[in-house]
Parts: C-alpha cells; structure tokens; sequence
C-alpha cells in the first residue's frame, strides 16, 4: 500500500502548527534513519490511536511540536506552546481574571474550539493526569498546564477532533499528549533568563536533563527550577490610573462614601472627613453623583502571577532476557505562587437615625449604602499565596505474547494538591466595628458601629478585624490498562491490524474551606463564601481498533470503546462511542482522509460532588438599574447607568446529571506538492448536546435583561427566560427598596447543545541554498459556523458573528526560518481575528433602529516573536530571544471602561509586552 514518505509526514504534522528550523532537522533525521536500516524502523503509537505504525498520519488530523521548535518560538513553557495553536480560539480565565476573584488564578489552560477547559484531554505519555482540584469557574474540572516540567517534554502531539472511541470520557474537542524525553545519553544544562522591557516579570529558568543507557536498560532524569516575578499594574503606564480606560475618566474609585439609596447621589462628607481619616484618600467629585473621598485603586493587581517552581522527571526501562521490558516514569512539580487582588472594603445598606430633621429620606430615618475601601497603609494587601504539588507516576511492562503480539501493561497514579491562604476580614467583626449590631427595622443595621465610617484604622483593629482564610484540596486518579496489538488477518493489500485494551480507573477529589468560610451562623469571612465538595467514582472500559487494507491504497478504520460507571454517582451508566474512518492515496503524493465519531464526557466531579455551598461575585444587575432608571438618555448597560453589586449565588452538586454527547466529522487532505513544498487542509463539525451549563451570576443577570426587554432574541415568557428568572430571587414589596436581588442559584443541569464547524488548513515550503535553509510554515483555522442553543427554543442561527461570543473566528500563526550549520533564525507569529467590542452601542439592540443587528468588531490582535541562535561548538549554544517584538498591546476598545481595558479572556496576558531573554546550553 502506497503511504507518503516518512520524511513529508514528519514535515506535514509540524507544518501544522508552523514549524520552525529544528522540525526539518528532525524529519530529516527520522528519513535518514529509514534509508540506512530499513528493516529496523520501530513502529510508534501516535496519539489518536493505539495501533502501532511507521508514520505520523491517522484518520484525524494530528498537530506534532517538538521541544525545538517550542524553543525556536520563544516558549518556555507547555502552556506558551498550546495556547499559540490555531485551534485554540476560545476563551479562558488570564492571570488578570485571577486578581479579581476568580476560582483558579493560579492555575493555566485552554479552550480548543471554544468549547471549554474541560473537553480536552490532557494525557501524559498516553496516561491520564489528576484534575486540578479546584474547579474551574466554581464548577468544571481541568488539568492545570503549568505543572507540566519543560525540561521533560520531547514533543507534544495533539488530536483536534474527538476521540472518545478510543480514550473514552473528556476526549470530545481533541487530545494532548505530552511526549517525555526518554533514551538520553548525555548531560545538557541550560539556563534562561528574560525581563519584561516595560517593567516586571523576569524569569530565571535552570534545567538539567542527563540519561545513561546500556545493552538492557535506560534511565532519563531532568530537573528544572523555574522562578518568575510579579508584573503589578502599576507597572503599566496604561493600567494603572483611572483615566487610563480608552473613554478617559474624570472621577476616582468610590474609596469613603454614603449613598442615598433612593436618590443615588452621594452625601457629601465635606473634605475634612477625607483628611480626618487618615486613609490617603482625597475630597472628589463625580458628576451627577457628588462629592466623596476618593482614590486610584487601579494598579494595585497581579497582571502576572509571582511563581516559583520546581519540578522534575525521571523515567527507567530494563529489558529482561525473554525480551520483556519494565519501566517506570515519575513526574512530579512542586509550586508556590502569589495572587494580589487589590485592596480590603466593606459596603452594606444601613438605616440609620437621620442626622437632622428633614434630611432622611424614610419617615425620620435614612436608607444609606456606607462603603469604605482601605489603603495598603490602613489593612495591607489583599494577597492570596498558593503551595501547590503534582506527582505522576507509572510502572508496567510491555512485550511480546505468542510471538506475533504486542502487549503493554501499566499500572498509574496522578494525584495534585492546591492550598491556598489569603486575607480576610472576620465577619462578626465587620459589622459590630463598622455598621452597628442595633436596627430600626428590615434587618438593616442602624450606622452606630465602633468605628465610624471617616474614623482613622489603629493596629488595634488591624487585629481584630483581619485574619487568614485557609483553602485545602487535592484530586488523584488511579488508572490500570492493558492493551494487545498485532496483525489481526490478512489481505490482500496487507495485514489488517488491531488493538484491544482494557482499563480501570478510579478518580477522585476533595475540596475543604476552612470552618469559617462554611459558616452561616455570622462567624464566617464579610462577603465570602466558599465551594466545598468531595467524593470518587469508578470506571471500567473496554475497547477495539481495527485498521483494514481494503485495496493497496484505501484504509478503513473501526474502533469501538465502551465506558461503564458506578451507578451511585451519575446517571451516565454505560456507554458505547463508535468511530469510523477512512484514508485513500489516489497518487504517491496526496492523501485523503475522511472520519466520524461519536464522543461523550461524563459530568463534571465537582458538578456532581460539590457541597451546598454559596459566594459573592460584583455583577450588574441591569434590570433593577434600568427600572430606576430616570435620566434623559437611553439607558445603557455599562457603569456610568448602573453601579455593581455584591450578590449572593449559591450552587449544589446534583448525581442525577447525565452525560455530555458528542459526533464528530472530518474530511480533509495532505499534499506532498514537491519535496519542499506541503499542504494540508481539513474539514470539521463538532456537535455537543446534553451540555451540562451553569451560567455566571452576571451571566445570568445578562440573561435577565435580555429577557425581561426582549432583546438577542429572547422572548419574554418563555420557557427558556422562565428558567432563568427562577434562578433569580429578589426583595418583595414589603422590602424598604422591592425588586432587589437576594441571591442567585447557578447549580448545574443537562440543557445545551453546541456545535461548531470550520477549516483547518497549513502550508509549508523549504529552500536550501549556499547561503543555508530557508523555511516557510503557515497554519489556519476558521469557524464558518458556530450555533450555541441554551434550550430547544432557541434557533439553529449562527451565533458566530453575535455580540456575546468572543471566540475568535480565525487564528494564523506561521514562521520564517534561516538556517546553516551553525546558526539559525526565526520570525514566528500569531494573528488573533477580530471579536466583538466590549459593550455595544444601545441602537443594535433596538429593532426600530436601522442599525439594529450591527456588531461592532476590534482589530485583529497580531503579534511576532524572535529568536536567533549561535552554536559556538557542537556542546555549546546561545539562544537571544524576544517575545512580542513590537511590544503590540490588546486591541483598542473604547466602550471598555472597566481594568484591565481589554478583553482579558481572548487576550489573556496582552499586557505582559515585550520580553527579552537569553539562554545557553552545554552538552557534555
């Protein structure tokens, strides 16, 4: 059966992602290694299958990076490298997310298709890593990306379609698989540095990888230190002043203030109030609001994580006398990191005794909002610190049974550890020190707290009012595996190969606040809550591949897997995922391939395990603002019509959740145009329903505006707007200010579907010359429909072009590489399609308007990297690097008046800037 060359498909599954110089060295080698001792070609398992094979290519597309091209791109982590696919156009929760309150600040992941952390596959050498143990957004797990140790990765090999046939539950938008080094026989030492040029984030990185070999065993170890700065934002020129924002802003941050609650202007504190504090704060004013004591709170985050890692690897096979080989790998990561949130505040609607007669506004009384935010000299920061450990570890054997077949039997472990501290105030302090333990009706306190609210803050309270909010978890996932492959019958256009496998694992977490953030009784954290949850499940699989020679140059491929769970945790029982394939060499050159599958991923643990248990989010409640509205203009949803609100939610793990489903298509092509010159182009539909969803407070709040005023075609009444004000308990009539919100309900339930269809396509070209090699890589992916339905109301329209969604509709990155014997450069980059501005302009969503239905877009976010290296001998290299040359910032977005002033969940880290770094590496 004809195959393309070994050479053009090693180039093809690099060009994939745009490879640089080092790929072509690597594929050039791989050829020569075939040419020299063709009877000696070992068959691989390529991820995507678990038949063993001589080429790179299967029925679904396959992305190969290499760690030298990771380097030649300027990545130092697993995480730089998988977030520069092209199919990973979805957003995620940055760094920048993190510092104000998210659940997992510390932790790093993408989105493959935009569908979500939680539909890919993270395997370790083809094993299954632990969950981090803290869900991601409250609810869905992950693996965390930055415990993977560099120093260990040989490549990484990425599935981009689903592939549950084979690997079972969370293999739905694709596979990563990280490839560790194995077989060295050598001792490299390298050290990185780099500093961000506008300030911040410099990053030291030593590693050290040795291995030893001889006639029956192997043993690879690497250990690496990795130590990176904070960037704060007030080391950006532009992120750290209020009148930053791209609008421009006149007024500082509400630091002191009293709000009439039925007016909404501020009670003017006169300016010695201000001084008298002692806060730093100054006497200011906003229009259409009044007077208060303000301040810059804007530079006070985290834009960038302090991180200090260490991690390792070691790896050991010995080959016995029967030809039985044993082996055994251990991984393991060892981080500490920190989190700046900002700053310490209290707010809480009082009625208090008005302070002369006639200047209440409630029969004598008066019905105030009393917000204090404290200085760094007052209470210190609001820091979270973060001691994190990972360890995966296997042993098996593999070999030969009955001389024709192959087996591979592994035993693994991967567990994770996540604990955190961060400060707090004490609940039952807050309000006797700040807003009184007395009332004059409602619940609300009466305003005769210990301290008043212009009062200066003494140590003495520091002691009594703050304390350390403790956060324990930890995940593991035991798995055991067996898998027979070899040549089933045969044909005659060759053996019909097959592979059977039989696995069990067992995974499992828990999730432990501290007694005071579970505590309802008034003893717990002032405004915070927590996600409490623990418990484990089991799992029994099995599965077939068959790869069928139909005719010389036409494959089939079946696979077939069935995944059956413990009945007393989900409602998922078992279930089977077929997958069906097809490959066809019309010429030498050209291969055609053709798939589908079915995919399916079982809830997540949290969603099913997780305690009742509450939090507050600041969110927008736009209905409420807009009711109260009573300017002159239109009103808007942004900040200048409405102020945010600490709301309560509060959200319970349920068993009786099903299974998330999924079919998947492709059809694509590879053609080896010349010997230098390549392509590739495929296309995709993913379909998911039973989508398991809990929306966000704001996200819900959203979701109530548009339906109580009928707007991205919600309809008032329906169904789908009657789920979602049930969500939503407000105040009633009897309530001093009705319709405000008491709490929202975000637990999970079986209700979406999504689907998303595109393009993936590459292109690569080489020229050798006297004056050395010259490379040429282009990737592409393209949404060409995306449709999002919360319920079946909802229509098949495309939602790719809507205003809410900010996934990216195309991605390129590409490189331009030169190399000779002893030196090489690469210019890489990454084009980021344009998303929606923040906030639309009010007409788009009025159906009178001739502008209803327009979007406005941003420009596409385009940025470049470069690298240069010099081998002074064949032991001795030196790599300068520079990541984001042009020093390009996120997009400009004028109705974006909120820090950071961009999109941080597309453009997560936009404000890090140019980084220029060095690096040098011995071989002895």
């Amino acid at each position: 059966m004809k195959k393309l060359n070994l050479l053009t498909l090693s180039i093809q599954a690099a060009l994939l992602l745009g490879a640089s110089t080092s790929a072509y060295t690597f594929a050039q080698e791989e050829a020569e290694n075939k040419s020299d001792s063709e009877e000696k070609i070992e068959k691989i398992e390529v991820t995507g299958s678990r038949i063993k094979r001589v080429d790179m290519e299967t029925v679904s597309p396959i992305v190969v990076i290499d760690i030298e091209q990771m380097r030649d791109k300027g990545f130092s982590t697993a995480y730089d490298a998988l977030k520069d696919l092209t199919s990973a156009s979805g957003t995620v929760q940055g760094a920048e997310f993190g510092a104000q309150g998210g659940f997992t600040p510390n932790a790093q992941t993408v989105s493959l298709r935009g569908l979500g952390t939680n539909q890919t596959l993270i395997l370790v050498n083809g094993r299954r890593m632990a969950d981090y143990p803290r869900p991601y957004n409250g609810s869905s797990n992950f693996v965390n990306l930055s415990t993977i140790p560099f120093a260990a990765i040989k490549r990484i090999e990425v599935v981009t379609g689903g592939a549950s046939a084979v690997y079972g539950s969370d293999a739905v938008a694709g596979v990563m698989n990280i490839i560790t080094k194995t077989d060295i026989n050598e001792t490299t030492v390298n050290y990185l540095t780099s500093r961000a040029t506008e300030g911040g984030g410099q990053q030291d990185r030593f590693q050290i990888v040795t291995g030893t070999s001889g006639d029956n065993y192997s043993v690879t170890a690497a250990l690496e230190y990795h130590t990176q700065d904070p960037i704060f934002a007030s080391q950006r020129d532009w992120l750290d002043s209020v009148d930053d924002g791209p609008a421009g802003r006149d007024y500082l941050d509400r630091a002191i203030l009293k709000l009439d609650n039925f007016s909404g202007e501020y009670r003017d504190p006169g300016e010695q109030a201000c001084i008298d504090s002692q806060s730093g704060f100054e006497y200011a004013y906003r229009e259409g609001s009044g007077y208060y004591c303000g301040g810059d709170f804007t530079g006070l985050r985290t834009i960038r994580n302090e991180r200090n890692t260490l991690s390792g690897y070691v790896t050991g096979s010995y080959q016995l006398d029967d030809g039985t080989e044993l082996f055994a790998d251990v991984l393991f990561s060892d981080q500490e990191s920190l989190v700046r949130g900002g700053n310490h505040w209290i707010s809480s609607n009082i009625l208090e005794v008005e302070s002369s007669p006639g200047a209440g506004n409630y029969d004598g009384l008066d019905y105030v909002l009393e917000q204090r935010q404290f200085s760094q000299e007052e209470l210190g920061w609001r820091d979270s610190s973060y001691d994190e450990t990972s360890l995966f570890f296997n042993i098996g054997a593999r070999g030969t049974l009955f001389e024709d077949y192959d087996y591979e039997f592994i035993v693994s472990r991967s567990e994770a550890e996540s604990n955190s501290t961060r400060a707090w105030f004490k609940e039952e302090m807050v309000v006797p020190l700040f807003f009184g333990t007395g009332t004059h009706g409602f619940g609300l306190p009466d305003g005769n707290g210990t301290v008043g609210l212009y009062d200066p803050i003494d140590s003495s309270i520091v002691d009594q009012l703050v304390g350390d909010q403790v956060i324990i978890s930890d995940s593991y996932s035991n798995n055991i595996s067996f898998v027979l492959s070899g040549s089933a019958f045969e044909l005659p256009a060759g053996d019909a190969m097959f592979a059977v496998v039989a696995e069990w694992n067992k995974q499992g977490y828990t999730l432990t606040p501290d007694e005071r953030t579970l505590n309802t009784e008034g003893q717990g954290w002032y405004n915070l809550t927590g996600t409490g949850g623990g418990g484990d499940r089991e799992r029994y699989a099995a599965g077939f591949e068959l790869d069928v020679p139909v005719l010389e140059n036409l494959d089939l491929k079946l696979a077939g897997r069935y995944d059956k769970y413990d009945d007393d945790t989900t409602e998922v029982g078992g279930r089977f995922t077929p997958q069906v394939g097809l490959t066809y060499n019309p010429t030498e050159d050209i291969l055609l391939r053709a798939n589908w599958g079915q995919s399916f991923r079982a809830p997540d643990m949290h969603r099913v395990f997780a305690d009742q248990s509450g939090f507050y989010s600041t969110a927008y409640d736009w209905v409420k603002c807009e009711i109260d509205y009573d300017g002159e203009e239109a009103f808007q949803t942004n900040q200048d019509f409405c102020d945010a609100k600490s709301v309560r939610g509060y959200r319970a793990g349920t068993t009786t959740l099903k299974e998330e489903e999924g079919d998947t298509y492709g059809v694509g092509m590879v053609w080896d145009i010349t010997e230098n010159f390549n392509a590739s182009l495929d296309w995709y539909r993913i379909e998911l329903k039973q989508i398991v969803v809990s929306e966000s407070v704001q996200g819900l709040l959203d979701n109530a505006y548009n339906c109580k005023f009928g707007l991205e075609d919600r309809v008032p009444g329906s169904d789908y707007c009657a789920q979602i004000n049930s969500q939503i308990t407000r105040t009633g009539l009897d309530d001093i200010d009705p319709g405000q919100i008491g709490s929202v309900d975000t637990s999970s339930i079986n209700a979406a579907e999504h689907s998303i269809e595109g393009l993936d396509a590459s292109l690569g070209y080489k020229v050798e010359s006297e004056y050395g090699d010259f490379n040429f890589n282009l990737g592409w992916s393209h949404v060409l429909k995306m449709v999002y339905k919360a319920t079946d109301e909802d229509t098949n329209e495309s939602d790719r072009d809507k205003a809410w969604n900010d996934d990216a509709r195309s991605i390129i990155n590409g490189s331009i590489s030169w190399s000779t014997d002893d030196m090489g450069v690469t210019l890489s980059g990454r084009r980021i399609g344009s998303i929606p501005a923040w906030i639309q302009p009010v007409e788009y969503s009025d159906e009178a308007h001739a502008d209803y239905g327009n979007v406005d877009r941003l420009h596409p976010h385009i940025t470049f990297n470069l690298t240069a290296t010099y081998r002074f001998t064949e032991d001795l290299a030196f790599n300068i690097q520079v990541v984001n040359l042009l020093n390009e910032r996120p997009p400009e977005d004028e109705s974006h008046e909120e820090w950071p002033y961009y999109n941080s969940f597309q453009y997560g880290g936009g404000s890090v800037g140019r980084e220029i770094g060095a690096e040098v590496r011995y071989t002895f």
